[in-house]
């Protein structure tokens, strides 16, 4: 008579010889530590407890390789990593939107917004003075868009004003400190998606500054999520150097010199049509950073 114990033994070597056979999700025949056709792994996840919490926590904490391999290779090799994933080395590097996700998630967590203080700074939004009617002699004097309310005063600026004004009404009767930090708020949770709708209008930009190349949309696409990428992370590490002596901020030169050098090994252009092309890009960068941040406080004043 079989015992429950053989039965189980018998059960196991089965399993054990199907396994080295064929895959266990597809069937398909095995031929190295991962299926050809589905691609799990060939490695059983049962097994004595002391093998599960080991291969629990190998998943959990190991690295992959081509994670460190794409990091440094975006920090130090301009434009390098875009080359390899649009010319198909795909496998060994991290997909971009992936590696974009990555950073900016450290990126946001590290940059936190810190509100002012509504009793120690005299706090402006637009003209209006919160939790006060007149300023505090001897206070910091804290503006959030400020815009010139005079005769010299444009359309534009007139518009910015009128809209804060609508909201004087629910900004004075709430609290002024509740207020400010609500408004913060919204802005670390606007500005993430404003900066992912960014990319695309600025896409936009290359497309017609390389025009004369027929690069693909996309192929611009990718160019960005790397420089961008590169350029959070770079911020944290200037960031985090300038803590301990400001001078390390100088560092910030050569951000649009990693820009120009990306740009001659991607589109494949001499210097004397990079360099004009990455000034009016920084340009427009900055503009366009201006305005995602203008779109983001006003986002964040009709929240309220």
């Amino acid at each position: 008579m079989i015992t429950s114990k053989e039965r189980s033994r018998d059960i196991s070597k089965r399993t054990k010889k199907m396994s080295s056979r064929s895959c266990a999700n597809c069937q398909s025949e095995l031929t190295g530590l991962f299926c050809s056709n589905c691609g799990q792994s060939s490695k059983s996840r049962r097994g004595p407890i002391w093998q599960v919490i080991a291969e629990f926590a190998d998943d959990l904490f190991s690295v992959d390789s081509k994670v460190l391999q794409s990091l440094l290779t975006l920090l130090i090799k301009p434009g390098v990593l875009t080359e390899s994933f649009l010319s198909g080395k795909r496998a060994s590097v991290l997909p971009p939107v992936r590696l974009y996700l990555v950073i900016s998630l450290l990126f946001f967590f590290v940059f936190q917004i810190p509100s002012p203080d509504v009793t120690k700074d005299n706090v402006y939004i637009g003209d209006i003075l919160l939790g006060q009617e007149n300023p505090t002699q001897g206070r910091p004097k804290f503006s959030l868009v400020m815009f010139d309310m005079g005769e010299d005063s444009n359309a534009f600026e007139r518009w910015i004003n009128s809209f804060i004004t609508d909201k004087k009404e629910v900004m004075k009767s709430t609290n002024p400190q509740v207020t400010i930090d609500r408004m913060f708020n919204s802005l670390e949770d606007i500005l993430p998606n404003i900066l992912i709708l960014f990319l695309p209008v600025f896409a936009l930009v290359f497309k017609l500054l390389y025009y004369f190349k027929r690069v693909l949309y996309f192929d611009h696409l990718i160019f960005l999520l790397h420089f961008q990428t590169w350029l959070m992370g770079v911020t944290l590490i200037i960031y985090a150097l300038a803590l301990q002596n400001a001078w390390w901020a100088v560092l910030t030169v050569f951000i649009p010199i990693y820009l120009a050098k990306a740009q001659k090994v991607v589109y494949q252009q001499s210097y004397w049509l990079v360099i004009p092309k990455t000034i009016v890009i920084v340009v427009i960068y900055i503009s366009l950073m201006a305005v995602a941040a203008l779109v983001a406080f006003l986002s964040s004043l009709t929240l309220l």
